[in-house]
Protein backbone atom coordinates (compact mmCIF):
# COMPACT_ATOMS: atom_id res chain seq x y z
CA UNK A 1 0.00 0.00 0.00
CA UNK A 2 1.16 3.51 -1.21
CA UNK A 3 1.53 5.72 2.15
CA UNK A 4 -0.41 8.49 1.43
CA UNK A 5 -3.73 5.07 0.81
CA UNK A 6 -2.30 4.48 4.25
CA UNK A 7 -2.76 8.17 5.29
CA UNK A 8 -6.01 8.44 3.49
CA UNK A 9 -7.53 5.04 5.06
CA UNK A 10 -6.40 6.40 8.83
CA UNK A 11 -9.54 7.35 10.53
CA UNK A 12 -11.11 6.84 13.98
CA UNK A 13 -12.87 3.74 14.50
CA UNK A 14 -15.66 3.46 17.28
CA UNK A 15 -16.95 0.05 16.91
CA UNK A 16 -14.76 -2.64 17.14
CA UNK A 17 -15.56 -6.89 16.70
CA UNK A 18 -14.72 -8.61 19.72
CA UNK A 19 -12.09 -10.59 18.28
CA UNK A 20 -8.96 -9.78 19.64
CA UNK A 21 -5.90 -8.48 17.32
CA UNK A 22 -2.85 -11.19 16.13
CA UNK A 23 -0.02 -11.20 18.11
CA UNK A 24 2.05 -10.46 14.64
CA UNK A 25 -0.58 -7.40 14.10
CA UNK A 26 -0.03 -6.31 17.55
CA UNK A 27 3.47 -6.53 16.76
CA UNK A 28 3.59 -4.55 14.10
CA UNK A 29 1.84 -1.58 15.66
CA UNK A 30 4.30 -1.68 18.30
CA UNK A 31 7.10 -1.92 15.83
CA UNK A 32 5.89 1.67 14.64
CA UNK A 33 5.95 3.17 18.22
CA UNK A 34 9.48 2.09 18.13
CA UNK A 35 10.49 3.88 15.12
CA UNK A 36 8.88 7.02 16.18
CA UNK A 37 11.22 9.80 17.08
CA UNK A 38 11.27 11.35 20.56
CA UNK A 39 12.74 14.68 21.64
CA UNK A 40 16.54 14.45 22.97
CA UNK A 41 16.04 10.59 22.23
CA UNK A 42 14.40 10.50 25.22
CA UNK A 43 13.47 6.86 25.69
CA UNK A 44 14.55 6.06 28.82
CA UNK A 45 11.47 8.33 30.07
CA UNK A 46 8.54 6.40 27.76
CA UNK A 47 6.93 3.21 28.40
CA UNK A 48 4.15 1.34 26.24
CA UNK A 49 1.50 -0.27 27.70
CA UNK A 50 -0.59 -2.63 26.25
CA UNK A 51 -3.87 -3.85 28.02
CA UNK A 52 -5.80 -7.06 26.06
CA UNK A 53 -7.68 -8.03 29.40
CA UNK A 54 -11.25 -6.84 28.78
CA UNK A 55 -12.13 -6.92 31.95
CA UNK A 56 -9.42 -4.15 33.02
CA UNK A 57 -10.41 -2.01 29.84
CA UNK A 58 -14.10 -2.25 30.68
CA UNK A 59 -12.97 -1.09 34.39
CA UNK A 60 -10.93 1.82 32.66
CA UNK A 61 -13.40 2.69 30.81
CA UNK A 62 -16.18 3.02 33.72
CA UNK A 63 -13.57 5.41 35.64
CA UNK A 64 -13.54 7.49 32.61
CA UNK A 65 -17.09 7.65 32.14
CA UNK A 66 -17.81 8.32 35.71
CA UNK A 67 -15.51 11.87 35.77
CA UNK A 68 -16.75 12.94 32.32
CA UNK A 69 -20.02 11.66 33.00
CA UNK A 70 -20.77 9.89 29.78
CA UNK A 71 -22.82 7.09 29.04
CA UNK A 72 -20.52 5.50 26.56
CA UNK A 73 -17.20 3.79 27.42
CA UNK A 74 -14.38 5.69 25.74
CA UNK A 75 -12.48 2.69 24.58
CA UNK A 76 -15.51 1.97 22.46
CA UNK A 77 -15.32 -1.76 23.31
CA UNK A 78 -11.92 -1.97 21.84
CA UNK A 79 -10.17 -5.82 22.67
CA UNK A 80 -6.64 -3.68 22.66
CA UNK A 81 -5.48 -0.63 24.77
CA UNK A 82 -2.08 0.88 24.12
CA UNK A 83 -1.44 3.57 26.69
CA UNK A 84 2.05 5.64 26.39
CA UNK A 85 3.59 6.30 29.58
CA UNK A 86 6.17 9.37 30.55
CA UNK A 87 8.15 9.81 33.55
CA UNK A 88 7.47 13.40 34.60
CA UNK A 89 9.76 16.04 33.08
CA UNK A 90 10.43 19.74 34.04
CA UNK A 91 9.09 20.69 30.40
CA UNK A 92 5.86 19.22 29.84
CA UNK A 93 6.23 20.07 25.65
CA UNK A 94 8.24 17.12 26.10
CA UNK A 95 6.08 14.46 27.23
CA UNK A 96 2.93 15.53 24.87
CA UNK A 97 5.22 15.98 21.88
CA UNK A 98 6.55 12.21 22.25
CA UNK A 99 3.56 10.55 23.20
CA UNK A 100 1.83 12.15 20.26
CA UNK A 101 4.62 11.06 17.28
CA UNK A 102 4.30 7.78 18.82
CA UNK A 103 0.78 7.83 18.91
CA UNK A 104 0.72 8.74 15.31
CA UNK A 105 3.01 5.81 14.43
CA UNK A 106 1.18 3.34 15.68
CA UNK A 107 -2.16 4.41 14.32
CA UNK A 108 -0.48 4.62 10.89
CA UNK A 109 0.65 0.81 11.75
CA UNK A 110 -2.50 0.12 12.23
CA UNK A 111 -4.32 1.58 9.36
CA UNK A 112 -1.57 -0.42 7.06
CA UNK A 113 -2.30 -4.01 8.80
CA UNK A 114 -6.28 -3.35 8.16
CA UNK A 115 -6.76 -2.31 12.01
CA UNK A 116 -9.00 0.11 13.65
CA UNK A 117 -7.94 2.84 15.96
CA UNK A 118 -9.32 5.21 17.80
CA UNK A 119 -6.74 8.38 19.63
CA UNK A 120 -7.48 8.32 22.73
CA UNK A 121 -5.98 11.23 25.01
CA UNK A 122 -9.38 11.96 26.66
CA UNK A 123 -9.26 8.94 28.23
CA UNK A 124 -5.80 9.63 29.87
CA UNK A 125 -6.81 12.87 30.98
CA UNK A 126 -9.77 11.83 32.86
CA UNK A 127 -7.77 8.74 34.31
CA UNK A 128 -3.77 9.22 34.90
CA UNK A 129 -4.10 11.13 38.55
CA UNK A 130 -6.62 8.47 39.73
CA UNK A 131 -5.30 6.09 41.99
CA UNK A 132 -7.59 2.87 41.22
CA UNK A 133 -7.08 3.59 37.08
CA UNK A 134 -3.32 3.19 37.71
CA UNK A 135 -3.29 0.23 39.76
CA UNK A 136 -5.72 -1.48 37.58
CA UNK A 137 -3.57 -1.07 34.39
CA UNK A 138 -0.35 -1.57 36.04
CA UNK A 139 1.21 1.86 35.27
CA UNK A 140 4.81 1.90 36.84
CA UNK A 141 5.75 4.21 39.81
CA UNK A 142 7.43 7.39 38.67
CA UNK A 143 5.55 7.24 35.56
CA UNK A 144 2.19 8.26 34.22
CA UNK A 145 -0.82 7.96 31.67
CA UNK A 146 -0.04 10.79 28.90
CA UNK A 147 -2.22 9.01 26.34
CA UNK A 148 -3.86 5.97 24.66
CA UNK A 149 -4.76 4.05 21.30
CA UNK A 150 -7.69 1.66 20.70
CA UNK A 151 -6.89 -1.24 18.66
CA UNK A 152 -9.22 -3.92 17.09
CA UNK A 153 -10.67 -5.32 13.85
CA UNK A 154 -13.38 -2.44 13.09
CA UNK A 155 -17.29 -3.39 12.60
CA UNK A 156 -17.15 -1.80 9.35
CA UNK A 157 -14.28 -1.86 7.01
CA UNK A 158 -12.13 1.57 6.48
CA UNK A 159 -12.64 3.21 4.15
CA UNK A 160 -10.81 6.38 2.38
CA UNK A 161 -11.16 9.64 2.73
CA UNK A 162 -10.91 12.24 0.52
CA UNK A 163 -7.44 14.63 0.71
CA UNK A 164 -9.02 18.30 1.45
CA UNK A 165 -6.49 20.49 1.42
CA UNK A 166 -8.77 23.21 2.49
CA UNK A 167 -8.30 22.43 6.20
CA UNK A 168 -5.16 24.41 6.88
CA UNK A 169 -3.91 27.46 5.17
CA UNK A 170 -0.87 27.28 3.52
CA UNK A 171 1.57 30.18 3.82
CA UNK A 172 4.44 30.70 1.12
Amino acid sequence: MEFIDVLKLRQSTREFKQEQITDEELQAVLDGAYLAPTAMGQYDNIKLLVIQDAEKIQKLGEISMKVMGMDKSPTYGAPTLIFTLHKDHPEDIFIGENSAVIMENMLLAATEKGLGSCYLMGLCQTIYKDAEANKIAGVPEGFRMVNAVALGHPKNPLSPRDLDRSRIETIR
